[in-house]
């Protein structure tokens, strides 16, 4: 019987906007291709922008809107705080041709208001970093320079040094690109392979070493650099030095240094950074004194608001898991050789046995990589991502945390091609994990503790039950996602007795929108949500693991590359409750299936949500992992310790951008005994009011008739008979009539089968929204797609420009035209991964769904 099983992802995006009329003269030019007839159907949908999201005012597209350029400090192109913005530059002949070729675009200019600490990145979207390097550069008010960022990599980034009003420049050393510009909450910067002068090194002192095959010029070749050799030996590195103002190499550019010292460091990183870009370096750097910066041990833990959410942190001080206890993760496969994950995994298996789906060449076997799904929008590389969340490496000073440092997974393949899978594959690869009798004629040395299940569908076989019944039998724990529908809908397996349902909330705790609920579902974990950057730091409000990216090389080879990136759905919460219940094996070996059952339903080990108690929309509530493991320490006759009262407020930070006027902190006490809140302040000076008591909810709201133009902060202060947190607010007050845009964007009704365009739509932003429609759609499937064409090479969806799909973009919905129709809101982002690689050295764009050509561009609207 082949009953088809999907996984449950929702892909995060930035939301943006495009319209064809909304009333207010914004109007759309549609073009179509094939038949004149005008027989056929109206096909209406909204798209919504966020406050936050920006465009660069002079891209290379012709049609987009001419506004003003922004070339210069004088004429600095004013952005909102946080941002997230698209742009492009280039220099002159550089990049396809548009309205920068031939004349170049070299700096674009951002005046923003910021504050001391925070991020700003800039993510450079050319694949050719050999030929195409941007730096980013922060001048103060007075036109001085007060740092930069010189590397030759996929990522340039800068820590704001204080509050004030500054200029962010963008410019192109070589070649040409689009970029992504983000600026976020105070949170802590990667130093990895940078060029700042904020960094502690010597001045005019570079150390070299030279290709093998250049060594016997090198010596002579360091004169007519206007370098000094400290050594003679071109086998190694070499130090070498230089006269202050006397480097041949130096640039021309005419600067204007906050401080003397600046200069002196500027020479050198320039000398280091055109060092670089010669064929006989093989490495150049500053000579560096320290490091300015301590990193989190997990570059991206500042990301992971999730599991301060569940209360991992307080968790890892009791366990860290067990390399004795084993979670089997049934779907896609898994990226064996991914970084964050190698040595993570025990012996899994591939049981997808039809050859149209397997897409590894063959059947059944003992190697459950994941090849890629080819899934219409690009492979998903879904089950690499859920084996992250549950056990990615952790305290490795790389990627994310997993929530189980120690755990192992068991990696079954049972959804290929498109990311569907057969029932009895399924079947099989629950049963090999339980340590049943299955089709691969073999058994693991150790069943799976728990089993992970990020997949469903409407519909299963009668027999699936029996299975379940089986498993919890052999003393399994089987967990998966209750379904992105955003209904009551049963999703199988989910809804089968004995199988933990699971939800998903927001960062602010609340049913995401997508979750389905219902009397079925037991059980709430973070899935994130595509909203705006709640709590400000730079990137939206997703689910952050490690995924693969496929790059198509010259050869026309199609290349994995091992990454990270966000992700929002069912699918993510559902591996985190299987982390947790890995952690609780790791002190309680003998917790059986009814064990776990009675500690939810006792309420011993969630954080309610909703109406008391057990309740359709939330379950018994968010899992605990606190909680959890001290009750599964107390199952075991271990000694507990004294459970000591802890606040753990969510989220940590907030960001209420230029329209948000009331935000929500929810507090709770991680730990046990008594916690009593003994005050809650603020540093505002009257513009935050905050309302609450106890524990709970607390709305704070904002009164921006107080405040002048410009961006504020300030601190909440929350202190207890245990400990206290303090909260950063950002926010900005502004022109009430700006509106988030990501420039101009193509709305393509595309052939699902073909990926070719049928429709076109051209619109800009209005109002923070476009309202969109075709007309004369002839009755068919059809997938839309929307996007900008920031660099005018007449492709969407390049890296660094926007795009979007309905209803998600990794996992378009075909949409079935058989009259006239309107669209639920769906939205498009900037094709990046402002996360992606950040541990392995570099930053690598995630793309979404392939690039898809343009119709003819029409008249500029």
């Amino acid at each position: 019987m082949w009953l088809k099983f999907r996984f449950f992802i929702l892909v995060l995006l930035l939301t943006i906007a495009g319209c064809n009329t909304d009333g207010e003269g914004n109007t759309a030019e549609v073009t179509t291709t094939g038949s004149s007839s005008d027989v056929g159907y109206q096909v209406t949908g909204r798209i919504m922008v966020a406050s936050n999201t920006a465009k660069d005012s002079d891209v290379n597209d012709p049609r987009a809107p001419a506004l003003s350029e922004n070339n210069s400090l004088s004429s600095a192109q004013r952005i909102p705080n946080p941002v997230i913005l698209g742009g492009y530059v280039n220099q002159p002949g550089a990049g396809p041709s548009g309205r920068s070729k031939t004349i170049g675009d070299i700096e674009d200019y951002f005046a923003v208001e910021l504050r001391r600490g925070q991020l700003i990145n800039l993510f450079v979207a050319e694949e050719n970093l050999q030929g195409n390097d941007l730096d980013l550069t922060l001048f103060n008010s007075a036109g001085q320079l007060e740092n930069i960022s010189l590397s030759e990599g996929a990522t340039e980034s800068l820590i704001v040094p204080t509050d004030g009003a500054f200029m962010v420049r963008v410019n192109a050393y070589l070649g040409a690109s689009s970029y992504v510009l983000s600026i976020g909450q105070n949170v802590p910067a990667s130093t990895q392979s940078l060029l700042r002068l904020s960094d502690e090194f010597e001045p005019y002192e570079v150390l070299v070493k030279f290709k093998p095959e250049q060594r016997l010029q090198a010596q002579s070749a360091l004169g007519m650099l206007g370098l000094q050799s400290e050594s003679e030996d071109t086998s190694r590195r070499m130090l070498l030095t230089l006269e202050p103002n006397q480097s041949r190499l130096l640039a021309t550019e005419e600067l204007i240094f906050a401080a003397p010292e600046m200069q002196a460091k500027y020479e050198t990183l320039m000398t280091v950074k055109q060092l670089r870009h010669r064929s006989d370096i093989e490495e150049a750097s500053p000579n560096y004194t320290f490091k300015a910066l301590r990193l989190p041990n997990d570059t991206l833990y500042r990301y992971q608001w999730n599991l301060p959410m569940m209360n991992l942190p307080l968790a890892w001080d009791l366990t860290t898991g067990d390399n004795l206890v084993v979670v089997a993760v049934v779907d896609t496969g898994v990226l064996l050789n991914h970084p964050d994950l190698k040595g993570q995994f025990v012996d899994g298996y591939d049981f997808i046995r039809n050859l149209r789906y397997s897409l590894d060449g063959d059947g059944l076997d003992n190697y459950p990589d994941d090849p890629g799904d080819q899934s219409p929008n690009g492979s998903t590389f879904h089950g690499t991502h859920v084996a992250g969340l549950i056990a990615a490496q952790s305290n490795n000073n790389n990627g994310i945390a997993g929530i189980g440092w120690q755990t192992r997974i068991m990696p079954l393949r049972v959804l290929g091609k498109g990311g569907a899978g057969s029932d009895y594959d399924i079947e099989q690869a629950i049963r090999f994990a339980a340590g049943l009798a299955n089709d691969s004629g073999t058994l693991p040395t150790h069943r799976a503790d728990v089993i992970n299940l990020s997949l469903g569908g409407p519909e299963i076989s009668s027999e699936f039950q029996e299975l379940m019944n089986e498993a919890r039998r052999a003393g399994v724990i089987v967990v998966a996602a209750s379904g992105n529908d955003g209904t009551d809908t049963l999703i199988y397996p989910a809804s089968l007795t004995g199988v933990v349902s699971v939800g998903a909330v927001d960062i602010n705790q609340k049913r995401a929108s997508y979750s389905n609920y219902g009397p079925l579902v037991d059980v709430m974990a973070p899935g994130g949500d595509n909203t705006p950057d709640v709590n400000g730091d730079g990137v939206p409000d997703g689910i952050i693991s490690a995924v693969g990216n496929e790059m198509e090389e010259s050869s026309g080879k199609v290349k994995i590359e091992y990454t990270f990136a966000s992700s929002v759905g069912t699918s993510m919460a559902s591996p985190q409750i299987a982390g947790v219940l890995a952690l609780m094996k790791a002190v309680y070996p003998d917790l059986t299936p009814q064990n776990f059952d009675n500690l939810l339903s006792s309420g011993k080990i969630t954080d309610d949500l909703g109406t008391a108690g057990l309740d359709d929309s939330y379950g018994y509530g968010l899992l605990n992992a606190h909680k959890s493991v001290l009750e599964s320490i107390q199952l075991s006759g271990g000694m507990v310790p004294t459970p000591t009262p802890k606040l753990v407020v969510t989220p940590n930070s907030l960001n209420f951008g230029l329209n948000n006027s009331n935000l929500i902190l929810t507090l709770s006490n991680g730990g046990g005994s008594e916690l009593q809140i003994a005050n809650v302040s603020d540093n505002a000076g009257g513009f935050l009011k905050i309302q609450g008591s106890g524990l709970g909810d607390y709305t704070v709201n904002v009164d921006r008739r107080l405040l002048s133009f410009g961006t504020y902060t300030a601190t909440i202060t929350i202190t207890t008979n245990a400990n206290s947190a303090t909260i950063p607010v950002i926010l900005q007050v502004g022109d009430p009539n700006v509106k988030g845009d990501a420039g101009l964007h193509y709305i393509l009704l595309v052939n699902p089968e073909t990926w070719e365009s049928v429709q076109q739509a051209q619109v800009n932003a209005a109002n923070g929204r476009y309202d969109f429609r075709f007309n004369n759609v002839r009755a068919g499937n059809y997938i839309v797609v929307a996007g900008s064409d920031i660099n005018n090479d007449n492709f969407i969806c390049d890296i660094g420009e926007a795009c979007g799909a309905y209803l998600v973009v990794r996992n378009p919905s075909p949409i079935t035209v058989n009259g006239n129709m309107t669209l639920a809101e769906f939205g498009t982002g900037f094709n990046v991964s402002f996360l992606s690689k950040a541990a392995l050295g570099d930053s690598l764009p995630v793309s979404g769904i392939p690039r898809i050509q343009l119709l003819e561009k029409t008249v500029a609207p």
